[in-house]
């Protein structure tokens, strides 16, 4: 018997599904049914349901995963990016703002160009990804690993990147303005000309940094480590706060 099989309601003589328990029309329940075995059959047709779905989109090749990123915005931004493997794809110059892309796979993948403002990068890897001149306002970057990342010139204004993985990652020209940094790793980046202006910087690690250039007015250093770096005494005392500070010559600010 066909899905789209008719009937008449043998109560209001509407036309109705084949298989309706219950009259779209007159609401009567059909000849048969108690209310508790219609309730039991519904649940059971609706497990049957969401197995069906799940078998169906489970298993999905790179490709696959691919095309549905690549068409993302263009399909309506209706579904999420959580988790797929775009691991060394060009994603370059893509619209990907508001993107869920948690716990995705982006290490050593093109996105330089693209529009994440507003994204939800946690815990995803983007080791070694292209983000240069990426916009990346606004976006959720809690514990993302981003060591070696190329993210030159990209805008990261108001982000949120507490426990970020940056290490060697090459950040000069990059926007960190009001970013929170809480805990994250930045050992040996590359921050030249980088604009920290007004960022929280609690617990960062800025060891053996490069910073010539660098903006830190009005930033928030509570318990930040800037050992070896070259960060000079003009930069960092701008910064609006250096408590409990490790200087780059190893002496703790007062």
């Amino acid at each position: 018997m066909a899905d789209d099989d008719m009937k008449r309601c043998p109560f209001c003589d509407e036309e109705i599904r084949e298989k309706a328990l219950i009259c779209k029309h007159c609401q009567q329940w059909m000849p048969g049914y108690t209310y508790e075995s219609a309730i039991r059959d519904l649940v059971i047709q609706k497990q049957i349901t969401e197995r069906k779905t799940v078998e169906t989109t489970e298993p999905r090749s790179r490709e696959e995963l691919l095309e549905l990123a690549v068409n993302w915005a263009k399909r309506g931004r209706k579904y999420t990016l959580k988790g797929f493997d775009l691991s060394v794809q060009d994603l370059s110059g893509l619209d990907f703002s508001g993107a869920d892309l948690s716990e995705t796979d982006l290490s050593e993948t093109n996105l330089g160009g693209a529009n994440l403002s507003g994204a939800d990068l946690t815990g995803a890897n983007l080791f070694r990804a292209n983000l240069r001149g990426t916009d990346l306002k606004k976006a959720n970057m809690a514990g993302t690993y981003l060591r070696e990342a190329m993210m030159e010139y990209a805008d990261l204004s108001m982000a949120h990147l507490p426990h970020a993985n940056l290490r060697s990652a090459l950040l000069n020209h990059a926007v960190f303005y009001r970013v929170d940094l809480d805990g994250a790793n930045l050992k040996t980046a590359d921050l030249r000309e980088t604009n920290f202006k007004e960022s929280y910087l609690k617990g960062t690690n800025l060891e053996g940094t490069k910073t010539e250039g660098a903006v830190f007015i009005g930033a928030l250093l509570i318990g930040a480590n800037l050992t070896g770096s070259d960060l000079t005494s003009f930069q960092y005392k701008r910064a609006h706060t250096l408590e409990k500070t490790i200087l780059p010559d190893g002496a703790l600010a007062e």
